[in-house]
């Protein structure tokens, strides 16, 4: 399978893009670069959603019709810049307090695309008070554009509880 008979988002999101691209290597200079550069990106887009803050959400989603989001409670894939944010104004609205994070996240970047895979821990507090806790498998996968690294998926799943 070529390259140009897929596009490179369908790539990603299949997680064939390192299969179907040639074999040539960038700098170790410049992959850590990246690398460092996404995991600052990936930083403040758990930054911005631990202190429920649109206006900084927006500055790290790329604002096209392609981007997606789902969430551990979607019933549906969120597509477009405008669902994804109402997506997060939902969320937001349901906690009194909530921080995100993950830990030790394996961050690869290729070409002018990243994706981060991890495993995020949310805490928070319902309006009512009620505590929540919730752990999720996430995948987020990130555009370069210009010198910025711009989120274009971010999906979540709840992890199974035994």
């Amino acid at each position: 399978m070529a390259m140009k008979n897929m596009d490179r988002r369908s790539a990603v999101a299949l997680g064939l893009l390192p299969v179907l691209t040639p074999a040539v290597l960038r700098p170790a200079a410049a992959q850590t670069s990246d690398e460092e550069a996404v995991r600052a990106a990936v930083a403040a887009y758990y930054a911005a959603f631990s202190s429920r803050d649109l206006k900084a959400m927006e500055v790290l989603w790329a604002h096209t019709a392609a981007v997606t989001a789902i969430h551990p409670f979607s019933q549906t894939p969120l597509f477009g810049w405008q669902a994804v944010r109402r997506s997060y104004e939902e969320t937001f609205a349901r906690f009194a307090d909530v921080s995100i994070s993950t830990a030790e996240p394996h961050i690869a970047a290729h070409q002018g695309v990243a994706w981060v895979v991890g495993t995020e821990t949310l805490r928070g507090h319902r309006p009512g008070g009620e505590a929540m806790a919730n752990s999720s498998i996430a995948t987020n996968i990130l555009e370069k554009q210009g010198d910025r690294w711009l989120m274009v998926l971010h999906h979540a799943s709840g992890t199974p509880r035994h």
